[in-house]
């Protein structure tokens, strides 16, 4: 249904929803993560993930009893990928009194979206993996897949902050890749915080998601050249340079974290 352009060879590239949302907001930023340089871990991003692990078990088993949260969590630290269970030393968080204030703030996110309905309800944390051809693989996973009246799929990303502002181009390229994988295009996306409730989203269409494939395509080949000729690419300041690992040699972000305070 959908083609993936030409892009120029080189290197494999794995590419990602966070490494497009990264380099529509600074291509010399999306650069470095693929050279290895990613922003430390925090509570916060530990936090967020743990949360989402217990979304998606809810709506797979079925809702957890206030009381059996907190063991739930621990389970999903320890279940067997490992990912969460690594960060906890790292993060300050191998002792009961450091992590049991986590615990109660995920307590808190999952009683909150206990109250979003689940009707539709399809599978959770789906696995997009495209090979999109030239070395180039499309890949992420998707929080849930909902379904309309007439079984069309809904693609749900849950936000356990209040800020939505950069979810569209990364619902567009959920919805580009799932469009490629299953020859399809979703009904909607949508990107809610559970938090406020508050809820952003996109109707793809196939001129939409032919454009986000040219953007990803045009990203590739920047990306290439950069790696090929060892120069940098342009550098964009904003409110994401607070979290940028390459923050204490861009002057561009020192300046903006300036200004912003």
């Amino acid at each position: 249904m959908i083609q993936f352009p030409d892009t120029a060879r080189g290197e494999p590239l794995a590419v990602s929803a966070t490494l497009f949302v990264t380099y529509r907001s600074c291509p010399q930023q999306a650069l470095g993560r693929l050279q290895g340089q990613y922003p430390p871990d925090t509570i916060a991003s530990f936090r967020g993930s743990l949360a989402h692990r217990l979304f998606a078990r809810h709506l797979v088993s079925g809702p957890i009893a206030e009381a059996d949260v907190p063991r739930a969590c621990r389970e999903e630290i320890g279940a067997t990928d490992g990912h969460l269970n690594m960060k906890l030393g790292a993060l300050d968080l191998n002792r009961p009194s450091r992590l049991a204030p986590v615990l109660a703030e995920v307590g808190d996110l999952y009683e909150r979206f206990k109250r979003f309905p689940t009707d539709g309800f399809r599978s959770a944390e789906v696995t997009l993996d495209v090979d999109a051809g030239n070395g180039v693989a499309l890949r992420g996973r998707v929080d849930a897949i909902f379904a309309d009246e007439a079984g069309t799929p809904i693609i749900i990303d849950w936000k356990t902050g209040s800020w939505l502002d950069a979810a569209e181009p990364q619902l567009a390229f959920y919805a580009m890749a799932w469009a490629m994988q299953h020859s399809e295009l979703p009904v909607r996306a949508e990107a809610v915080s559970v938090q406020t409730g508050e809820t952003t989203g996109i109707v793809p269409t196939v001129e939409g998601v032919e454009h986000t494939a040219q953007q990803v395509a045009s990203m590739v080949d920047a990306l290439r050249d950069a790696f090929a000729t060892g120069n940098d690419l342009e550098r964009r300041a904003g409110p994401h340079c607070r979290w940028c690992p390459l923050l204490e040699e861009c002057t561009e972000g020192a300046a903006a974290i300036s200004i912003l305070g």
